[in-house]
């Protein structure tokens, strides 16, 4: 047998192992078996209620007791548990963090999962800075502060949309998307229609398609294409969707515009867009434009910069200074004691650190691809196994994967190169330089209006 299957198979063996004691610990008694009338049965302990025909049940998962009436008891069994002996405890706890963290700390080992996070916030309420609390909860510090989890992912610059952490951009994307009217419904289910025609092989019927999507040109058919042809594979489909938006008059066209070159991958397509960008007179382009460099994802800030530069709109020149650099708050993993040879999140040999963990895998960027205005990274995820300390694994983890909030600075190079395009001076991303010099020498002239030729 090779080593690779040696410890497979040493592997399985602690894995049985491991779940058979899992499973002699899930028939270890919950509480006193409550038989309800009418058929159910929860387990817990009865407690009395806030009136005389009402009673409370503690559970073992549950942070607050579930009411109910007392006709709906029809009897108790009684069986021993852990709940018996953690109604004791609580009777004579003191109202100190330390011993509020005990006795969430027993009632974890005791799998009373409920009453273990009652105790930890109670050891908060009793002393806001108590780390070991803190951890047990799931909180992250971030220099002098504990944070929550969705408080550090505010830290991180997203934002909350439909129980979904995600960016201000995808947000605004969204609700975009979903600001539809029955008459925008109604056209996008015939852009839907045209799609498949678009990259068919009959010319003829490609070309009937085109001529259909462009007598769409009312202001209230960008959000449909946009929905239809905006995420769509092709990069030819999305040319054409950056013509379609070209011909089409009014803000929502250029909004569109906008969205489209921020979030467009491709180069071709984004060229493209940029030709229709510069064929508008619109003043809100280089406004919005302006707004996403403030964005935290760096290929936002990037494509943002590229298009004020290829439009020479100098007037954002104060703006880009302020985009050199890109910070951002994200949460990595330490990998525990890895000094002594033990990996934390029970990997094996060297490999990129994980920058993301949900508990039962961790995931990994990929190495950077670089091409004009964008810096974009791949990522990948694998399962965690922690090794459990048994006579097999002679050096278990002391510990597992805790995150960490960490910043990260970016250097944008198209902002850089942008500000050299417009301005003929390299200061490279030395902020304070560049306003040094914005003081002293910058002076911000506006672009001659375009003058349509008379006939």
């Amino acid at each position: 047998m090779n080593a690779a299957a040696a410890f497979q198979s040493r592997f399985t063996r602690v894995a049985c192992v491991c779940l058979c004691s899992s499973l002699v610990v899930a028939t270890v008694a919950r509480g006193d078996r409550i038989i309800l009338r009418g058929g159910g049965v929860i387990r817990g302990k009865i407690l009395p209620g806030n009136a005389p025909d009402r009673v409370n049940v503690l559970t073992a998962t549950g942070k607050v007791p579930v009411s109910m009436q007392k006709k709906q008891v029809e009897k108790v069994e009684k069986e021993a548990s852990p709940l018996d002996e953690y109604l004791e405890r609580r009777a004579k706890v003191a109202q100190t963090a330390a011993s509020q963290y005990e006795l969430g700390a027993w009632c974890e080992k005791n799998k009373l999962s409920g009453p273990a996070r009652v105790h930890y916030e109670q050891a908060l309420a009793a002393d806001a800075s108590f780390g070991p609390a803190h951890k047990k909860l799931g909180h992250i510090l971030l220099g002098n502060h504990w944070l929550t989890y969705d408080q550090a992912r505010e830290a991180q610059g997203l934002v909350k949309y439909k129980g979904k952490w995600v960016t201000i951009e995808e947000k605004e994307e969204l609700e975009a998307r979903t600001a539809i009217t029955a008459e925008q419904r109604s056209t996008a289910r015939q852009i839907r229609a045209l799609r498949p025609a678009l990259t068919s092989g009959d010319e003829k019927r490609r070309a009937a398609a085109e001529e259909s999507l462009r007598a769409l040109d009312s202001p209230k058919a960008v959000q449909p294409l946009l929905s239809v042809l905006g995420d769509d594979e092709s990069p030819e489909v999305r040319i054409l969707l950056a013509r379609l938006l070209g011909e089409i008059a009014g803000p929502e066209a250029s909004a569109a515009l906008v969205t489209r070159i921020l979030s467009e991958t491709d180069d071709a397509v984004r060229r493209e867009t940029m030709l229709e960008i510069s064929r508008r007179e619109d003043a809100s382009i280089p406004k919005r434009l302006v707004r996403a460099l403030g964005s935290s994802n760096p290929p936002v800030v990037n494509r943002a910069a590229w298009t004020l530069g290829n439009l020479d709109a100098k007037e954002a020149v104060p703006s880009l200074v302020g985009a050199l650099i890109t910070r951002q708050t994200r949460m990595v993993i330490d990998p525990g004691d890895s000094a002594n040879g033990n990996a934390g999140m029970g990997s094996i040999g060297p490999g990129p650190a994980p920058v993301a963990f949900n508990g039962s895998s961790a995931g990994y960027l990929t190495p950077p691809a670089v091409t004009p205005g964008i810096i974009a990274f791949g990522a990948t995820s694998s399962p965690i196994y922690p090794l459990m300390p048994s006579p097999l694994i002679m050096n278990p983890a002391p510990r597992g994967p805790e995150p960490k909030l960490v910043t990260v600075s970016y250097q944008n190079s198209e902002v850089l190169a942008s500000l050299v395009k417009m301005t003929g001076v390299n200061l490279g991303y030395n902020i304070a330089n560049w306003r040094s010099w914005l003081t002293a020498s910058f002076r911000s002239e506006p672009r001659p209006v375009k003058r349509v030729p008379e006939p």
